[in-house]
């Protein structure tokens, strides 16, 4: 028996192979270097942006009120709630600057537990915005029970939803800067005084039980060496919000931008040209052409010749197969190494 079709179909599907394979190799050459020159791009531009945002100065705190349950930032309740208690302290400042509205008879000064309680929820609050999601942890700031939870959401891809999120927050703390840069700055002040009042009063009730009875020069080496250094370390809290809300600006006019064009440009690329995906499909293809196309017609056609079985050409036949697919066998072997390969890549 003799079948045309089965003798000339491996020789059709090789040649259509190495056709395809050429011309796909050449295809997925461009579009791979293409599509990592852009990742590349995206990864550098997200290492910049990373070194911009994270935070010099930082706040620790036990119980953070700014961290929701699943690790991510309580912005829209604690977080704004924090930001408008703080500038609405000293808020006539900024009033009397820009519409030339006198403080109100009525009005009363912040208790010094206010404005040390605003100046540390602000701290805190600046802290955990720039070292949770959308931003990065980095690993530099420890919280409470949450840990693991701020740096599984902050190690999220980062798509076009995280940069608008990113976007939402720094608008806000921009506009809050613009409109009560005045009162924030009288806040932080007033906090640096009434922290060091407290604390020397602190400092001086221990001191004053420490040393009763003991004579002058030990008074005063005592009082040198163990407390005059604490009483003089307060948080500079004009120094940090300032440097907190400069990053802000920093972040809307340089790190925005970036990031969204080079998303942007990996997305376009990645989207058009679906390197893995369409490599993963042209791989699934030549696989089964090569086992249907060109395998199977050979061994049915083996099959064929050898109806009229004889046992002086079984060992024959026996080689002919071996041959047939240990040849054969890298090519799949290659084609499903390959397969593996692709399939780890992080592009489309």
């Amino acid at each position: 028996m003799s079948s045309p079709i089965l003798e000339l179909l491996p020789a059709v599907h090789v040649t259509i192979i190495g056709v395809v394979a050429a011309f796909f190799s050449a295809f997925a050459i461009y579009a791979y270097q293409k599509v990592n020159d852009a990742k590349e791009k995206l990864d550098a531009a997200l290492k910049h942006s990373m070194s911009v945002a994270t935070p010099t100065s930082m706040r620790f705190g036990g119980n953070n009120i700014y961290l929701n349950d699943d690790g991510t930032l309580n912005w829209d309740g604690a977080g704004k709630e924090t930001l408008r208690r703080a500038s609405s302290l000293y808020s006539y400042l900024d009033y009397e600057e820009k519409y030339g509205i006198p403080r109100s008879e009525h009005q009363p000064e912040p208790s010094a537990e206010e404005v040390i309680a605003a100046c540390d929820g602000l701290f805190l609050l600046l802290t955990t915005i720039f070292t949770s999601y959308p931003f990065w942890n980095n690993n530099l700031v420890q919280f409470k029970g949450q840990t693991d939870k701020v740096s599984k959401v902050c190690a999220k891809e980062f798509d076009l939803s995280r940069i608008q999120e990113m976007q939402r927050i720094i608008s806000y703390l921009c506009w809050t800067w613009s409109t009560s840069n005045r009162s924030l700055m009288m806040l932080a002040r007033k906090g640096m005084e009434c922290t060091q009042l407290k604390q020397m009063k602190e400092h001086t009730e221990m001191f004053e039980r420490q040393t009763v009875n003991m004579p002058e020069p030990e008074k005063t080496r005592i009082w040198a060496q163990f407390h005059q250094p604490h009483v003089s370390r307060v948080t500079d809290f004009q120094n940090i919000f300032a440097s907190f809300f400069e990053k802000s600006h920093s972040i809307e006019r340089e790190v925005i931008p970036l990031l969204s064009e080079s998303l942007s440009s990996f997305t376009t690329y990645n989207q058009t040209f679906r390197v893995k995906e369409t490599t993963m499909k042209v791989i699934v293809l030549i696989v089964f052409n090569l086992s249907l196309g060109v395998i199977l017609p050979l061994v049915t056609l083996n099959l064929l010749v050898g109806v009229n079985f004889e046992w002086s050409n079984f060992w024959f036949s026996a080689f002919e197969y071996f041959v047939l697919f240990s040849t054969m066998f890298p090519y799949i072997w290659i084609c499903r190494y390959l397969y593996k390969k692709i399939e780890g890549l992080e592009f489309a």
